[in-house]
């Protein structure tokens, strides 16, 4: 390292000064590699692993550059370690490795190591003497966990974090526990539960030793967590204790945390210059700082200057902080400092009216928070910060709509649509990925789904509190178990594409009407494409009161309201129609493709009135299909899929549940007209279910299913219940699923989400579209509509097109006002892609028979005939 210092000392010429820095660094690291590997085939011939592996360390140590090159070094392990001191030594060169990448900021490939170092204690935590020897605790479990907070992964965070303490305690290490415990607070204080913070920080507040620095860590997290529940003068005095606490042994992040603490206090107290004051103060540690934490002083230096309205000096800032990570190819960097950094520039070019600038930044740093959610584990009951940066986004979103109104230019819309995706059904849309990725990994084993899958039916069937907590402890552990086996931090992280988007939109607008939602927390932003043109609503009063009102009065409480009044039904839903779906060319022949937001995933479009005084209907006019996203039709098969038909009846009274007679119909009626595999539900084993799940045919599921109940799982009646939870540890790949049943459209209503219903949760399996319902459904209706469905789906193949003619079809022949009251009829929706089916036609082999046979008695007649005029 002399060297390096020396030539760089001697450079005066700026450009030779970078050349000269790039090659040495270059030669410096590949000297330290060449280190590590010169004696490496006398090592391998002696066998010396240990020796090895304690090189590896050391010259990592002395040059951690060599942590990039970590696969490298490990590949060359020539077996695995056998003795303790072997295994200690690997240990050690995992944890090193992390250490390393974690200084430099590279949080992903830090998590990779961490988790690595991880799963090899729990391979050995059965030999008492290593493990001690490993502190698992200090040297993987405390920034494992901080790693999981940083990237938003809540819920490991607080796995890890309490295996630490849990082993803290067990073996002794009481001096552990006030950073553990600070560790923890840390984790709750993202998770914005502040009076957890409290608690937990007096538990580490009690636990420390004399003069221990760890003090100002916990004073730190109990003045953020008061300032976040505005009081205030706590919030100082915490504050203060922190600042005048004397010791040598305080990290230098907590000597910053502690200045950047007063300044947030000085900026909710008015007093922004003064809080600049600190944050230059805190900014004068930055060469003790690690990257990441140098970048975060500066992102808040760049706020507060913001603020201040010194909008080029604040500008520098964020790009000081920027300029502290290596962005990938797409300009990319998966950490929320990075993010923050983005966004802060977006409102520093905003202010100095420079549009590209404003646009370019803006995009990137919604981009960025997408492609950094994609390290987020996204389970049924799990923890984190998907939507972290909500209210940037929104901004970014209101931005573009903004600039369209003052220019009148497209292409700001489409990029407010794009953005408007970009944040809407992202733990969905991962999932769908995590589900990609079982089907192509066969190391994935099946005993983990089916242990996971018997907690989650346990977890529902349990009335003991107690016992509830111990299945969600055990989920919580075999989930990670899964998590580490996927190896995610180990993964290329992706990003759609901008361009190819508005290809896919362009294309799209041709024959279909494309409507996206997105509801922010100060206005409700609505986007219109069509072939004809691009339009635009921003409602600034829309709470969804109306839509809630509309839902509950008309479908949630059964039939009666229209059937009482079905003009005030009519002028109700144009009213919403008018509101929700503004300006809407309504046009026969053409299709719907929905991206709704809040409660628009509760109303069903289709039953909306284009008219106040008559009934006539949006959904007969128009096919429509639901997306949680656009972005899940980027990628989308649109080839003809030929497929039978898996058909399950709900035959005879099993769990307490009455027989649905018109599931036998149902099937039945699919047996005679299509290829149909038939099966009883409640003789159904799960396992029989699942394999259908992978059978690339249609399931039609003539059942009950149940969405609101004290179990927080919507569930389906086989032999069993199948619950939400057991149904997410599946693959599928059929292309359609119905789900002729109540309420399998319906679940908890989560923000950006959705509904967390069967019918999310299958799509997030791999099933291409989903027939679901939003209510309670009317048995004999269901049946008509079913058959007619299957009919037209014969005829135009595609499922949303053939909802819609079903529909029609239904009205048709039900010409009584209460017959076609909606509740009735509009239950069903379509969500997914809307991919053309080939039904399988049942061949009549009665018929053919028949016609066989009168074939043969002609020919015999013919030959008869030929005979006689012989003779």
């Amino acid at each position: 390292m002399a060297i390096v210092k020396q030539a760089i000392r001697q450079c005066k010429k700026p450009l030779l000064l970078a050349g000269t820095v790039i090659m040495l660094f270059f030669i410096y690291a590949t000297t330290f590699q060449d280190l590590i590997f010169k004696d490496y085939n006398e090592l391998k011939t002696q066998d010396a692993l240990t020796d090895y592996l304690n090189l590896a360390f050391d010259q990592i140590d002395e040059a951690p550059v060599l942590a990039n090159k970590a696969d490298s070094i490990v590949a060359k392990i020539w077996r695995s370690p056998i003795t303790d001191e072997e295994k200690l030594a690997y240990y050690h060169l995992l944890t090193n490795i992390a250490y390393h990448l974690l200084q430099s900021g590279q949080i992903q490939a830090s998590t990779r190591w961490y988790e690595q170092a991880y799963a090899f204690y729990r391979q050995e935590k059965t030999n008492g003497t290593l493990v001690q020897e490993m502190e698992v605790e200090e040297y993987v479990c405390k920034p494992l966990g901080n790693n999981y907070t940083r990237i938003g992964d809540f819920s490991k965070a607080i796995l890890i974090q309490q295996t630490a303490i849990a082993l803290a305690i067990e073996n002794g290490k009481y001096e552990m526990l006030p950073a553990l415990y600070a560790n923890m607070a840390t984790t709750h204080l993202n998770m914005q539960e502040y009076e957890v913070v409290q608690e937990i920080c007096n538990k580490g507040i009690s636990a420390l030793q004399q003069n221990d620095g760890t003090a100002v860590l916990l004073y730190n997290l109990k003045a953020q967590a008061y300032l976040e529940m505005q009081q205030k003068d706590s919030a100082r005095l915490w504050n203060e204790k922190a600042l005048r606490f004397n010791s040598s042994n305080i990290n230098n992040n907590w000597i910053v945390t502690s200045l950047i603490d007063r300044a947030y206090i000085l900026t909710v107290e008015d007093k922004q210059s003064e809080a600049l004051g600190y944050l230059l103060k805190a900014w004068s540690q930055n060469d003790l700082l690690a990257t990441r934490e140098r970048a975060k002083v500066a992102n808040e230096i760049g706020i507060c200057l913001l603020s201040l309205h010194r909008f080029v000096e604040s500008k520098d800032w964020f790009s000081q902080a920027l300029n502290n990570f290596k962005l990938d190819t797409l300009g990319l960097y998966p950490d929320y400092t990075v993010t923050a950094s983005m966004f802060g520039l977006a409102k520093c070019y905003e202010q100095l009216h420079d549009i590209d600038s404003t646009s370019y930044w803006y995009e990137q740093a919604v981009l960025n928070d997408y492609y950094t959610q994609q390290l987020i584990d996204t389970w049924l009951f799990s923890e984190g910060s998907i939507y972290f940066n909500e209210t940037n986004t929104e901004q970014a979103i209101a931005w573009n709509h903004s600039l369209y109104d003052a220019t009148k230019k497209e292409a700001y819309l489409i990029k407010a649509l794009w953005l408007a995706e970009l944040s809407k059904g992202r733990k969905l849309m991962y999932e769908q990925q995590r589900t990609r990725q079982w089907q192509s990994d066969s190391s994935v084993t099946t005993y983990l789904f089916e242990a996971l899958r018997e907690d989650y039916f346990l977890l529902a069937q349990t009335t003991d509190e107690e016992q509830k907590t111990l299945i969600k402890k055990r989920i919580a552990e075999k989930e990670y178990q899964l998590s580490l086996k996927g190896n995610v931090f180990a993964q290329s992280l992706s990003a759609p594409s901008y361009q190819k988007f508005v290809d896919w939109l362009n294309e799209i607008r041709r024959d279909n009407t494309v409507i996206s939602y997105y509801s922010g927390n100060r206005s409700l932003y609505i986007v219109s494409v069509s072939k004809e043109d691009v339009s635009h609503t921003v409602d600034t009063t829309s709470s969804f009161a109306d839509i809630y009102d509309f839902v509950n009065t008309y479908f949630y409480e059964g039939p009666t309201a229209f059937n009482n009044n079905p003009y005030a039904y009519a002028k109700a839903s144009h009213a919403l129609l008018q509101k929700y779906l503004p300006g809407i060319g309504i046009t026969n022949n053409t299709s719907l493709i929905v991206s709704p937001a809040g409660a628009l995933h509760l109303l069903p479009l289709e039953a909306l009135c284009l008219s106040e005084n008559t009934f006539t209907y949006l959904g007969l006019q128009q096919a429509v299909s639901y997306q949680y996203s656009l972005l899940q039709l980027l990628n989308a098969h649109s080839d003809e899929v030929c497929a039978v038909i898996n058909a399950f009846a709900f035959e005879k009274p099993h769990l307490g549940f009455p027989a649905l007679p018109s599931s036998k119909d149902e099937v039945d009626f699919l047996a005679k007209h299509f290829k149909t595999q038939k099966y009883a539900a409640a003789k159904t084993a799960n396992k029989v279910f699942y394999d259908a799940l992978n059978s690339n045919d249609i399931i039609h599921l003539a059942s009950h299913a149940v969405a609101d109940d004290n179990t927080h799982q919507p569930y389906i009646v086989l032999k069993e219940k199948l619950y939400l939870g057991q149904i997410q540890f599946n693959t599928a790949r059929c292309p359609l699923m119905v789900l002729a049943a109540c309420e399998t459209g319906k679940g908890t209503m989560i923000q950006h989400e959705g509904m967390q219903s069967l019918g999310r949760s299958l799509l997030s399996k791999g099933v291409g579209g989903v027939l679901s319902s939003r209510w309670a459904v009317d048995d004999a209706a269901t049946k008509t509509l079913i058959q007619h469905f299957y009919k037209e789906l014969e005829k135009v193949k595609t499922p949303a097109q053939a909802l819609k003619n079903a529909r029609i079809a239904y009205l048709k022949n039900h010409t009584h006002v209460a017959a076609q009251n909606p509740w009735l009829w509009a239950a069903f929706y379509y969500q997914g892609v809307n991919q053309p089916i080939i039904l399988q036609s049942k061949i009549p082999y009665g018929y053919i028979v028949i016609a066989v046979a009168m074939l043969l008695v002609g020919l015999f007649f013919i030959r008869q005939k030929k005979f006689l005029k012989r003779g």
